[in-house]
């Protein structure tokens, strides 16, 4: 079989079509995620299942209790209560003048507080989110800004581990 140039050029033309397709996809914004889970066998008998997008470099630990970090720098540590620990919380909230409710609500089934209080010379940005199907809530406190707080919980997602 003999190729001829016209032959050459159409198969040289169509490849360099295709890697135009493959780089213009790359261009697109299509981006990579990756996730990292640890289950949590908790003294409510639940076992709760917390996962974060490490992307964008942000980490957590499998220790009890747990850290949620970005480049290093911590953002929540986080622990777990008994149910009862949610509304405890929200009193405890609405009857301390330092603290104020930033928002609240439900995330991926779960009800969730997000407040902001002066703890000695630093505010501090915390959630407290109420397991769905579960009797355990989980307590994320830390130091960081209302904005990485934020951040962080976004990339979150915290469910019973059946």
């Amino acid at each position: 079989m003999r190729i001829t140039g016209g032959t050459i050029a159409k198969r040289i033309a169509a490849m360099c079509a295709a890697a135009a397709v493959v780089v213009t996809m790359g261009a697109c914004g299509v981006k990579a995620h990756a996730d990292k889970s640890y289950t949590f066998n908790v003294d409510t008998g639940d076992a709760i299942k917390v996962t974060l997008d490490v992307t964008d470099g942000y980490d957590i630990t499998g220790k009890v209790p747990f850290e949620v970090t970005k480049d290093g720098e911590e953002i929540f540590e986080g622990s777990f209560l008994h149910e009862e620990g949610y509304e405890l919380y929200r009193e405890q909230i609405d009857g301390d003048d330092t603290a104020e409710i930033l928002n609240e609500g439900e995330r991926n089934g779960n009800d969730f507080i997000f407040w902001q209080e002066a703890v000695d010379d630093a505010t501090e940005h915390n959630y407290v989110v109420k397991v769905k199907d579960s009797a355990t809530v989980v307590l994320l406190e830390g130091n960081a800004s209302e904005d990485a707080a934020k951040a962080a919980f976004d990339r979150m997602k915290i469910v019973v581990d059946d």
